[in-house]
This record gives C-alpha cells, structure tokens and sequence, in this order.
C-alpha cells in the first residue's frame, strides 16, 4: 500500500494527508509515514517531553479534525499536566486548552512539507487507529511566513529527537 499512497502523492502535489487518505481508504497516519524524508517518526513515550518543548514557543496553530470538522485554533500551547487519565491543557491566556486521552496515542511525526505553495512544519500525533489526534504547526507572522524563531525551535527538538 505504501508505494500506491506514493503514487498518490507524487501525482497529486500538495494535496492534504487527510485529504489524500480519505480517497485512498487508509489511516492518516499511513500517508504521513509515505512522506519519506518529509516525515520523522517519534516514539510516544517523548509525548511529554514534546509538549513540554513546545509549551515555550510562543504563539501555534493547533488543528484537530474529524470526519466532519477541521478546527484551527491559535494561541500559546499550555503546559500540560496529568489528572483523571488524561494529559490537560490550562491556561486563562491562551485560547488553547483541553483534555487529551494520551493514553491513545501511538505516534507522533516531525512533518515538514509545504501545503497550498508555502512551506509547513508540524508536530503530529496520531491515535492508534492511525488517526489525527491533533497537529501542531509552527506559527506564521503578519505577513504569512513561518517565525523563524519557531522553525529554529522545531528543528531543535526534532534533532533532539533524532537521538
């Protein structure tokens, strides 16, 4: 399957992961492990230590999707903390916040592929169904690129990663 998801992906340029496993009747996270060299695999047991990372990078794009819905939401990622099974998201500054079941969660990616014509770099976590728990992209500035000082952080802990 993976060298049809390839195909895919190669004729289709730019198309969205979702996107692209909705018409070929696979999980998500199928297509984001096709991407190659667009896409770096994490173990789920540095889930706190990611998030803990990117709680310090300012102001993201949080999107979580499901059939039905894409919701975008900007804001500072809070730290998170565990009670009651779950992984919470507080803050009474960020618009950002909720209770996350990683205890679901089966991987996570360092993906960097552009999307509509700009470059895009996301942190993404997948449930283990091999869907999108949720996607956390590095921020943009007023004129639509990417904040260099994040693109630096997110390279940073992807490296860290890699180790």
């Amino acid at each position: 399957m993976t060298e049809t998801i390839k195909q895919y992906l190669d004729e289709k340029k730019g198309v969205a992961t979702v996107m692209a496993a909705r018409a070929l009747n696979v999980p998500e996270r199928d297509v984001v492990r096709a991407l190659d060299e667009q896409s770096f695999e994490v173990s789920v047991s540095r889930f706190n230590e990611i998030m803990d990372d990117i709680s310090e990078w300012g102001e993201i794009l949080m999107i979580v999707s499901n059939g039905s819905v894409i919701c975008e939401v900007s804001g500072g990622l809070p730290k998170g903390s565990y009670s009651h099974g779950m992984f919470n998201l507080h803050s009474d500054t960020s618009s950002i916040g909720g209770h996350l079941m990683a205890h679901k969660f089966d991987s996570i990616h360092f993906v960097s592929r552009p999307f509509m014509g700009r470059e895009s770099l996301s942190v993404q976590v997948y449930d283990k169904d091999g869907n999108a728990a949720f996607k956390i992209h590095v921020g943009r500035d007023e004129k639509y690129e990417l904040k260099q000082d994040q693109v630096a952080k997110f390279h940073a802990l992807k490296k860290r990663m890699m180790q």
